[in-house]
């Protein structure tokens, strides 16, 4: 079962995804909404946070996930998505294994990512002739620039970690046991700085972006 858990301490919350097979069910989605729910209203004490998951960042949906939105009545699968990226504090990606497809989508949800050394990249969609559903063709071109998010868009390539830094997908590279690590200790110099600079910093940089 897949389960959504947050952790608390010194300022900093832990999101931290526990996904069956690494994929995204409905399940994990409203579960990553309701916590990215309480977050944004823990301003207050909570001053940055980290977002991670276990062995893969994550590898797609599940197949619930991807039933008729509309028709169903279900909130669009990039709803959860869209709930990290609103989350006022800044927010740290600490990305293992694969993130492809759901999973790159949520990093890029994220302000921050860190990758381990072994971490791979991809949005694979337009091989299944679809496009990706969770925010990924607005949020990629803002992270790395129209021409690097054409590429991983239009060939679907996967592409690893080194790659990643050098088009500015991710900020940091680690070693795999020392990834989340790396993220709690940006997210601890972020959090000892002034909370509220801080949320104004990033609203000025997001709302300048877009």
């Amino acid at each position: 079962m897949a389960r959504v858990t947050l952790e608390v301490a010194d300022h900093v919350a832990l999101i931290r995804l526990e996904l069956d097979e690494a994929r995204f069910d409905r399940a994990a989605l409203e579960a990553l909404a309701a916590v990215a729910a309480e977050v944004r209203g823990r301003t207050g004490d909570l001053y940055a946070v980290v977002v991670t998951s276990g062995a893969d960042f994550g590898l797609g949906w599940s197949g619930d996930a991807l039933g008729e939105d509309v028709i169903a009545g279900l909130e669009p699968v990039g709803a959860a998505f869209d709930a990290v990226a609103a989350i006022p504090q800044p927010v740290i990606a600490a990305v293992r294994g694969e993130a492809s497809s759901a999973g790159l989508e949520l990093a890029l949800a994220c302000d921050i990512r860190v990758a381990a050394r072994d971490a791979r990249f991809s949005m694979p969609e337009t091989s299944l002739g679809v496009v990706p559903r969770g925010g990924g063709t607005q949020r990629l071109p803002r992270a790395v620039g129209r021409a690097q998010a054409l590429r991983l868009l239009l060939g679907g390539e996967a592409i690893d970690a080194d790659e990643a830094l050098r088009i500015g997908l991710v900020t940091e590279l680690a070693e795999s046991d020392a990834a989340e690590d790396a993220a709690r200790a940006i997210a601890g110099t972020i959090a000892a700085r002034g909370p509220i600079a801080t949320r104004f910093a990033k609203e000025a940089v997001a709302r300048g972006a877009e």
